[in-house]
């Protein structure tokens, strides 16, 4: 009889890729392992936490018997979770229904979310924690004699009540030796048809920053940059495209960094060009963004392959800059890079995390301002506070104060909501204005308005970003079951909240349109502005995302909406003489809201779109 071990994994919300981590594990110990012939590891893979019941099911009809089994010889039985924030509190929960079922079981936990292991030992039902890189850890342990791990590197447990540590792992430096976890997974099914949508490869592994609330640099993968051979990229970027798969996600940390990295995207449009795949190539891009960068970015674009070039500013706040160590970052010089890729028509994004220590609410607001009038797309994250980070560890000394992640726990990840530079309140009103960013701006309902106002400059947009969705939660009050009060409440519900205002858009529209005249009044903006921004409200609300089918409208407005449209999408202000003519334009919009969309952040796939007499779309909306 072989031992049976089970490798569990799930996918991130909206991601349904191929499991290559736990594929990984599994390569590595078929070639490396001393008793392979005498291991079954089985990859089990929920697309989601909905996919788990059914696999306790089979548990309870049928592997728990076979892991019985094992044990009466001699044998026992492994489970290994690979954990990240997305997955934690199912994974804990599934942990300790399999350990109460058999006691016995020998339960593993690696990855990112696990490395500050006293937060799990002991607390969990896990027996060992991988520290830093799995794929030799898990080998050795595997073949380890009578469950000792004393000498085996990179691994934690408890032992009579305290946790026990083996001396660092030291990180694999010729990466090619882990062989490809597409020798043990297959991508496609019997009839040739793709398993999986998208998959997450890595070409290099390592980062050279030490980013305060990143795990990346500081934790489990290191700081020095080592990558695979083009020879290996190729064989297995080919796999991956002859079997159907439309997305590939690059793990790398700082793609563009190394030389190499501009090979490999002359590779991915290769096969783009001969196969018609991958649809899709993202990654996480250098913090340099050198020429070298916006080279590859400009090629990846070319051949429609760049979802989108994402500049991860996180903050603009000179503290939090500093106790981030992201001080003297490349990536802080954002305007030059903005405004070639704009000019180039690159889908550019910047990236802002709300909560870092050495924030506060009013600089993060006027730095959201200045952003807003350079890039036509940011998103805002809010910090989760995530173990084995240095502002983890240093949260006493920071005073961070933070609160589990709202239906999930700890297990989640923590919310900042306030520490040394910002009270808690201030914290709580951050949350607030990045649900508000989402619904009125990712939502469709508001982009040009607000485009506009922060490229003319002369009143504060981020703050009345905030003052207009207190004013719907005040219309839609009747009609929510949270405390509109209960600021992370709302954040929470953003999406139940963006869906609302479409049962009585007429009426959202009109609460928009009087609280901006208002702000506008109350901070002296010119009559001018206040006329523009009136044109631009109209127009917002005949773009805006639709609920039901799919429909064409006609507009008449008191200005040349078309060519207003395309100068603020070039993030310029529109020239006086575009108010003086009116325009009738038709508007093509697909539907859907509250069927295929139903979150805010999806907004402009669903937004309307103009078109031409002949049929044909004109100017991207």
């Amino acid at each position: 009889m072989k031992r049976p071990i089970w490798l569990l994994s799930m996918d991130s919300e909206q991601f349904y890729a191929a499991p290559t981590t736990t594929a990984t594990l599994k390569a590595y110990y078929r070639q490396y392992g001393q008793n392979a012939g005498n291991q079954q590891i089985e990859l089990v893979h929920f697309r989601d936490a909905e996919a788990i019941p059914a696999w306790q099911q089979q548990w309870q009809d049928q592997l728990l018997a076979e892991a019985q089994a094992a044990l009466a010889c001699g044998l026992q039985p492994v489970v290994g979770f690979s954990m990240y924030t997305w997955n934690a509190a199912e994974f804990l929960a599934l942990a300790a229904f399999l350990k109460h079922s058999l006691p016995q079981l020998l339960v593993i936990a690696g990855g990112p979310h696990v490395q500050q292991a006293e937060d799990y030992l002991g607390q969990d039902p896990i027996d060992l924690i991988i520290l830093g890189e799995g794929e030799r850890t898990f080998t050795e342990l595997l073949d380890a004699d009578n469950n000792d791990f004393s000498a085996i590197a990179g691994l934690a447990w408890l032992q009579d009540g305290q946790i026990t540590r083996t001396a660092a792992r030291e990180r694999i430096r010729d990466l090619n030796e882990i062989p490809s976890p597409l020798s043990v997974l297959p991508l496609t099914d019997g009839q040739g048809k793709p398993l999986y949508e998208s998959i997450s490869y890595e070409t290099s592994r390592g980062c050279p920053f030490t980013c305060a609330f990143c795990e990346w640099g500081t934790g489990a993968i290191g700081s020095k940059m080592n990558q695979f051979s083009m020879q290996r990229i190729r064989d297995d970027w080919e796999k991956i495209v002859r079997a159907g798969i439309q997305n590939i996600w690059l793990a790398d940390s700082n793609f563009g960094a190394l030389k190499e990295d501009l090979a490999k995207t002359q590779l991915i449009c290769e096969l783009k060009q001969h196969y018609g795949l991958p649809s899709t190539f993202a990654t996480s891009w250098s913090k340099k963004h050198s020429p070298q960068v916006q080279e590859i970015v400009l090629l990846l674009n070319q051949h429609g392959l760049l979802p989108h070039y994402q500049l991860a500013l996180q903050t603009l706040t000179p503290l939090a800059l500093e106790l981030s160590n992201r001080k003297n970052m490349a990536a802080n010089k954002y305007q030059p890079i903005a405004k070639a890729m704009a000019e180039a028509d690159v889908p550019i994004a910047a990236e802002l995390i709300w909560g870092l220590p050495g924030d506060n609410l009013a600089d993060f607001e006027k730095n959201l301002d200045t952003l807003l009038a350079t890039f036509p797309n940011i998103n805002i994250f809010g910090y989760t506070l995530l173990p084995g980070t240095e502002f983890y560890r240093r949260r006493h000394e920071y005073r961070i104060k933070a609160i589990p992640v709202a239906g999930y726990g700890k297990a989640k990840g923590e919310y900042v909501i306030g520490c040394h530079t910002f009270s808690e309140d201030e914290g709580i009103e951050g949350y607030f204005l990045i649900s508000a960013h989402i619904i009125l701006i990712h939502g469709h309902l508001l982009p040009l308005t607000t485009r506009y106002l922060a490229l003319e400059g002369s009143v504060p947009v981020s703050n009345l970003l905030r003052r207009v969705l207190y004013a719907l939660l005040e219309q839609l009050k009747p009609r929510l079951d949270f405390v509109i009060d209960d600021r992370m409440a709302v954040y929470e519900n953003r999406a139940a909240i963006y869906l609302a205002l479409f049962d009585t858009l007429d009426d959202s529209y009109r609460v928009m349109s009087e609280t901006i005249n208002d702000w506008l009044q109350q901070h002296g903006a010119s009559e001018a502005v206040q006329q523009k921004t009136r044109q631009h409200l109209l127009i917002d609300q005949a773009l805006a995302p639709r609920t039901g089918q799919q429909s064409l409208a006609r507009y008449r407005f008191d200005a040349s909406a078309s060519a207003i449209i395309k100068a603020l999408g070039s993030m310029e202000i529109p020239a006086d003489e575009l108010y003086r003519h009116g325009e009738q334009i038709s508007v093509a919009t697909p539907g859907g809201v509250g069927d295929i969309l139903k979150d805010p952040n999806g907004g402009s796939w669903l937004k309307g779109r103009l078109q031409a007499d002949n049929g044909n779309l004109a100017v991207p909306a």
